[in-house]
């Protein structure tokens, strides 16, 4: 047996020690398991509906793996160990907890220094997330910083044609503003001081989808 496939077959029989349910019926639950040694974070929808499972669940297992392969090696990113299903995939767990659970002081601004250097390697990689939320975002006793979800995530490899290089960089001009609002939320930062180190343009672009969705948002009640 290949070692992808005894790890299946170990998780198949381990019981988790830690059930994160998806916030709704289009999310993933996030499950924490050990075996072999290791402390594993399994990502799986196949407590989904059928119908959900198998199109977004499979869609959106095949590009975070894709995501996660890109980035791999990259500190700031769990480790992939392997695809399980078409509807999960397992990686390593980190001890950290999500800006959501820190939200009740300001935070050092040094962690958003270290959130975007995140950023940049991952665009280095040709990853961009997109959807950057502080959910995403964990960070460690001891200050390390981790991006983990990529079910939102657009990899762009060298080879790449134009509209795929340019959806990229739209999606990681994203990735910036998102960064700079959670400075801005978290540490107490100005938001406008916080977005002044963004290309003007991206920050107009912002502003008019913000306009726009509040505009949806009053029409829908």
């Amino acid at each position: 047996m290949t070692p992808e496939g005894d790890l299946v077959a170990a998780l198949r029989s381990a019981v988790p020690k830690l059930r994160l349910p998806g916030r709704n019926a289009t999310k993933a639950d996030v499950l924490q398991y050990e075996v072999h040694g290791r402390r594993l974070a399994v990502k799986d929808y196949s407590a989904r509906p059928r119908w959900i499972r198998n199109t977004l669940g499979r869609w959106l297992v095949r590009r975070e793996v894709a995501a996660f392969q890109a980035a791999a090696g990259l500190p700031q990113v769990p480790a992939l160990v392997a695809r399980l299903s078409p509807y999960s995939f397992a990686t390593l767990w980190v001890e950290a907890r999500p800006l959501s659970a820190l939200s009740q002081r300001p935070l050092e601004p040094v962690l958003f220094d270290r959130l975007e250097r995140a950023l940049t390697a991952l665009h280095a990689r040709g990853v961009a997330l997109g959807d950057l939320h502080h959910r995403d975002v964990l960070v460690s006793d001891e200050g390390a910083v981790y991006v983990v979800d990529f079910a939102t995530a657009w990899t762009a490899p060298p080879r790449s044609g134009p509209l795929r290089k340019a959806i990229f960089r739209r999606m990681a001009e994203q990735d910036r503003l998102a960064a700079a609002r959670l400075r801005a939320r978290f540490t107490g930062l100005g938001e406008a001081d916080a977005l002044a180190g963004l290309p003007p343009a991206a920050v107009r672009r912002w502003r008019r989808g913000r306009a726009v969705k509040r505009l949806l948002d009053r029409l829908r009640g």
